[in-house]
């Protein structure tokens, strides 16, 4: 009987998986990469002191037709470098990341929810030309800050028009609760960071559109959240705009992004404001090598912090491409940085410089 059983069990899951293979075309892709920085600091600005490490992320993809003649795509991430999304703790990270499904009645149109999902006003955050990472990405010791979001480490669900002007893509994306953790079940409660039933959760949106008329990319967005665990939690609003050219050989962009609050929970006696401008050039030398060098500035004022001298990131990058291995060196200097935390004022003479060496292996 117990035979038979696995037998039959056996049966139904080929079956179930000839079936599923008939509705839906998986494939299965990602990278493992390898890094290792280097650099100093003074005073309190955080920099690599010889560190090294690595990260392996697959993507389970899965796309088809319905029978109500919409389309369908959904895909998980398996990442083994998951970093919050900046309100929670770290122990709460997850390795069953980034994740959406997307439903399509035709090519202009999506219904979308995802987790950690390039949505909404994220679809602005990085509108200038990059090599590797994007500017505060490179290193993670600048201090600089970016445009805030509600997709980065968090579920939301909205929607998407496509073909809105030449390669336009208009974006809204709706989190109802920002300290929703990676693992918060589908069929459950209140599962988050700093929420406890039946306290109200912090919520927002964020609207982004990017459009290309000939050379030029332009990608602006916006972002509003609600606070709502104290009675002086201050809202956070983000704006930023940029624009990009680009021809044959090189690009060249310029972007500013303004925050008023942070994606984190402070009182408004706590409140931080950043302006940051960033100015990119990237230059494909040959087939295999590409240049890039980015300048970034950074203003913060705040209700209970001297306003220092604004921060300055200089960052330069070479890539050397293999076809699906690509080998890189970049440089960072920070000067002026805050000493780490999020709403930490800029300070004079506190600096950092790394290096980072890295090797990237797509499948």
């Amino acid at each position: 009987m117990k035979n038979k059983a696995i037998k039959s069990l056996g049966f139904l899951t080929v079956a179930s998986l000839i079936s599923t293979s008939a509705l839906a075309q998986v494939t299965v892709s990602g990278y493992v990469e390898a890094g290792f920085l280097t650099g100093n600091n003074t005073g309190l600005a955080r920099a690599s002191s010889q560190g090294i490490g690595g990260e392996t992320v697959v993507t389970i993809t899965g796309k088809g037709n319905l029978t109500n003649g919409w389309t369908y795509m959904a895909y998980q991430n398996l990442d083994s470098d998951d970093a919050g999304n900046g309100r929670n703790a770290s122990t709460e990270n997850n390795p069953m990341s980034t994740r959406a499904i997307e439903l399509s009645p035709n090519k202009d149109y999506k219904l979308f929810y995802t987790y950690d999902g390039v949505y909404g006003g994220e679809i602005a955050r990085t509108a200038v030309p990059t090599v590797t990472e994007r500017v505060a990405d490179l290193t993670g010791s600048s201090g600089l800050s970016e445009f805030i979001d509600v997709t980065s480490g968090g579920h939301a669900f909205g929607f998407e028009v496509l073909n809105a002007g030449p390669a336009g893509r208009l974006s809204f994306a709706y989190n109802p609760n920002l300290d929703a953790i990676a693992q918060s079940s589908s069929d459950r409660t209140a599962n988050a960071t700093l929420q406890t039933a039946p306290i109200a959760a912090a919520s927002g949106y964020s609207v982004g559109y990017s459009v290309t008329p000939g050379p030029v990319r332009v990608a602006l967005g916006i972002t509003k959240i609600d606070q709502q665990h104290n009675a002086s939690a201050k809202d956070a609003t983000s704006k930023t705009l940029g624009v990009t050219y680009t021809a044959s050989q090189f690009a060249i962009g310029a972007q500013r992004t303004k925050n008023d609050g942070t994606k984190a929970n402070l009182v408004v006696a706590s409140n931080i404001e950043d302006t940051i401008d960033t100015v990119a050039a990237s230059f494909k030398a040959s087939k295999e090598v590409t240049l890039g060098v980015t300048y970034s500035e950074m203003e913060r004022t705040g209700t209970a912090i001297t306003k220092g001298p604004d921060l300055k990131v200089y960052q330069a990058v070479l890539a050397y491409n293999l076809g699906p291995v690509v080998a890189s060196i970049a440089y960072e200097d920070a000067e002026n940085a805050p000493t780490f935390g999020t709403n930490q004022a800029t300070t004079k003479g506190q600096d950092a410089q790394t290096t980072k060496i890295k090797v990237k292996a797509n499948f």
